[in-house]
């Protein structure tokens, strides 16, 4: 019985080599495709940080809470949906200033899906001295949609390559062998890659224009195909 065993594990790796020897042996050419695309980001997160120290202990935190959440609404920012607390965990904070100086601090995220949107939260939220504001991440919730489209793309791109190669030689790209996909995380910028600035100051104008960099999300990919 143990024999036979053997003798069965010894024909099975040669006949695996064999398969593996005898694709390899076939001619191929080993190319990359890539695609790539540009979309402008529909959710953007604004963090928003509130302190006593700001108004120098002349408004409570619960008051500020009060005036951002009323700004907030009134610029039709859903509350119940789009406002959160972070770091739930911890959130109102004491600093101690001096010994006899203590400050609470709270913050929160509020979640926008424009650029005009996130504007009018950083105007307004100015306007009762609330200035540390900042955007915190963004992202485009189509991007899985998207990268479906660029893999496509990016398989007939390496096809092209190919053929661009095997056509002078009067020869034609066959089936894939093999393939790898190199996809990278897609980009989730945050302030510092991002054309706007949370801190406000008494120069800022009513009315201004927030603008994004745009989301770039790629596919690439690298693929073997068989040459007849």
């Amino acid at each position: 019985m143990k024999k036979s065993l053997l003798a069965l594990f010894a024909l099975l790796t040669i006949n695996s080599f064999s398969q593996t020897k005898n694709s390899i042996d076939k001619p191929f050419i080993e190319v990359s495709g890539q695609a790539d695309t540009l979309v402008a980001p529909n959710k953007i997160w604004i963090s928003i940080f509130l302190t006593e120290k700001d108004s120098k202990g002349k408004k409570s935190i619960e008051d500020l809470e009060k005036e951002m959440i009323l700004k907030l609404q009134n610029i039709g920012i859903d509350i119940e949906k789009n406002l959160s607390i972070n770091d739930m965990s911890s959130n109102l904070k004491y600093h101690f200033i001096k010994q006899n100086d203590i400050f609470k601090s709270k913050s929160y995220f509020v979640l926008v899906k424009n650029a005009s949107d996130a504007s009018k939260v950083f105007i307004n939220l100015e306007k009762i001295d609330i200035s540390n504001v900042r955007i915190e991440k963004i992202e485009n919730t189509d991007e899985k949609t998207i990268r479906l489209l660029l893999n496509k793309n990016a398989i007939l791109n390496a096809k092209q390559t190919a053929e661009s190669f095997t056509k002078p030689l009067n020869q034609k790209v066959g089936n894939i062998f093999q393939m790898s996909n190199l996809n990278e995380i897609p980009n989730q910028l945050s302030t510092n890659e991002s054309r706007i600035y949370g801190n406000s100051n008494e120069n800022m104008p009513q009315e201004f224009n927030i603008e994004f960099e745009k989301i770039k999300i790629s596919s690439t990919v690298q693929v073997r195909f068989l040459i007849e």
